[in-house]
């Protein structure tokens, strides 16, 4: 397997994170104990009824200048 290295094309660091980022709308149905089927004795927000994720995306960013580079672009750099 070949060992790729991918550098910073703004301070030329190694040091790069892959993040993905989600948003979610959690949902609890109101009934008469407590916010969703799910929290009998106590609210915890954890115990969701649905989750619906809104939006999601994926960035490279340099640890050491904090630049982001679009995941689809960056990839197809590397240090040779």
């Amino acid at each position: 397997m070949e060992n790729k290295k991918y550098i910073c094309p703004v301070c030329k660091a190694n040091k790069l994170l892959l993040k993905h980022e989600a948003s979610y709308v959690y949902s609890y149905v109101l009934d008469s104990d407590a916010p969703g089927f799910k929290n009998k004795e106590i609210f915890s927000p954890y115990l969701y009824d649905r989750r619906d994720q809104t939006e999601s995306f994926e960035y490279i960013e340099c640890s050491k200048c904090k630049s982001k580079f679009d995941y689809d672009i960056f990839t197809s750099m590397k240090d040779v």
